[in-house]
């Protein structure tokens, strides 16, 4: 059962909701990112896309967008211009022809190596705002944050008429 909401007295300011900072927090990596990877004509979904598949080996487009959590339509976007560049490749599936399984090409391979690096430097230099025996816990803490705002998505929240 969700939480009661919390009284307007106890509501900080924008600046100081988590969602706001949430915002912010990604918008910067956003910047860092595009920053490094306008040198490979990318921006950071199709970057992410890119470590997505590093990590994975292969995902059909399905899984990229639950994992994400970005429409179909963005998802398809970002594997088009990646297909044209020829950074990935895509086959249909011989157990369903519907669905598409992508997978990165030799170019795609050490473009996204390129780009995890970026992505493990960010990490490590947050990881490094906590003392290390607390980052299984901040982990924790944020991955149930974000549990939370998963089943407050399926929620009608706040009506703004009736």
């Amino acid at each position: 059962m969700p939480a009661p909401a919390p009284s307007k007295a106890a509501t900080p300011l924008l600046e100081q909701r988590f969602s706001f900072l949430f915002h912010r927090m990604a918008a910067r990596v956003a910047s860092i990112g595009n920053q490094h990877f306008k040198k490979h004509k990318l921006n950071h979904y199709s970057a992410r896309i890119l470590v997505l598949l590093l990590e994975h080996r292969e995902l059909r487009n399905g899984e990229l967008v639950e994992l994400m959590l970005l429409p179909q339509s963005t998802i398809s976007t970002q594997l088009l211009a990646l297909n044209k560049r020829r950074l990935i490749s895509r086959r249909r599936s011989r157990q369903d022809n519907r669905s598409v399984i992508v997978s990165l090409t030799p170019a795609g391979l050490v473009v996204a190596q390129d780009c995890d690096m970026l992505s493990a430097r960010v990490q490590d230099e947050l990881a490094q705002l906590f003392d290390a025996d607390s980052l299984p816990e901040i982990y924790a803490l944020l991955q149930r944050m974000e549990q939370r705002l998963a089943e407050m998505e399926q929620d009608s929240l706040h009506p703004f008429s009736d």
